[in-house]
């Protein structure tokens, strides 16, 4: 008898999405990364902590990122983490006290210490936010206000750690609009971002750029005339979650999900509340999307909220949320 194995492949705009493999049923490795005033509220310098959840219903924290307080302008804050696949390295966002512009960093979880970056940081005056790691962790995309020899506005960057420079990215910045809030797929080919540029659907649209190609490619099916915002991507990019405030949802700002390869909006029951939700972040294999709301029942203001699109259901998370804060989540669905 003849085993035949057939891989199915779909190609839209020359890019090929895998079928992607039947989830478990549950019992995953999840690591969570976020940001949390818990720690140091007077001034509320935010810091970045980690949580691990059984892919059910139980998790605990991990500890947090070492961090530096020394008086009000040499207290690093940090927030917008990202993490590798495996959860070793995670990069973030950090800014020293109202005098630094802010910075990209990268933290090693087993090493306990921040990587080596030569000339990612040009200047304490220039202020960089919103990493996003690739799965391997050997790029990092971010956003920048100004940063010599880019956009004379806020611009999006790629850079490469083994090579210790930024990636060119012809045609993606403009300089007279805003690029901002960059998602990197796990495979690194594409960065999801949030522009006003002009020609767009709505006020801010959500487009993609083509790291391969070297093209943006954007997305009128997805986009509506209202404010579309804060991507996030599934791991090769087929999947786009974004927040964004237009009509016929739950209320406030609500999270969407886009299938790129079907062009139509997928199912997240149970997700979305009266109040605000915002900051997206799927996991690669698109079953786990951990996302901030302001919901009213919540621990704090803002909280932390995991949801399984297998069981569209959001499931427990003991000992994440605290009284204070907790925004800017990651997760990654750690491998066996």
């Amino acid at each position: 008898m003849r085993r035949i194995l057939i891989c199915l492949a779909v190609t839209v705009a020359g890019v090929a999405f895998s079928a992607p493999p039947p989830p478990k049923a549950g019992g995953a490795k999840l690591l969570l990364a976020f940001a949390s005033v818990r720690a140091r509220r007077a001034p509320p310098y935010p810091q970045v902590f980690f949580y691990e959840h059984d892919g059910v219903g139980d998790g605990k924290l991990l500890g947090s990122i070492d961090t530096i307080t020394k008086g009000t302008n040499f207290t690093r804050s940090d927030s917008h983490p990202s993490l590798s696949r495996d959860g070793r390295y995670c990069a973030f966002a950090a800014q020293f006290g109202v005098v630094d512009g802010g910075r990209i960093e990268i933290w090693d979880r087993q090493e306990k210490k921040l990587l080596p970056l030569p000339t990612i940081n040009p200047s304490t005056n220039v202020h960089q936010i919103g990493a996003s790691l690739s799965a391997d962790g050997k790029r990092v995309a971010f956003t920048t206000w100004a940063r010599p020899g880019g956009s004379p506005r806020w611009g999006v960057f790629l850079y490469d750690t083994a090579e210790g420079k930024c990636v060119d990215l012809p045609r993606l910045n403009g300089d007279t609009v805003d690029q901002r809030m960059p998602a990197l797929s796990a495979d690194g080919r594409f960065i999801a971002y949030a522009s006003n540029a002009r020609g767009g659907v709505g006020m801010t649209d959500v487009y993609l750029y083509d790291v391969k190609e070297k093209a943006v490619v954007s997305l009128p099916e997805m986009n509506s005339k209202r404010t579309d915002m804060q991507p996030c991507l599934s791991g090769d990019g087929r999947l786009v979650a974004f927040s964004s405030d237009r009509p016929g949802g739950k209320g406030g700002r609500d999270i969407y999900l886009f299938d790129r390869k079907d062009k139509k909006f997928l199912p997240l029951a149970g997700l979305n509340s009266s109040a605000h939700e915002q900051s997206p972040c799927l996991s690669a294999d698109g079953r786990y999307l951990a996302f901030v709301s302001e919901r009213l029942d919540g621990a704090g203001e803002k909280d932390v909220y995991l949801y399984d699109r297998e069981t569209q259901k959001l499931l427990p998370t003991p000992g994440l949320n605290s009284k204070e804060d907790d925004y800017d989540p990651w997760v990654v669905v750690r491998p066996e």
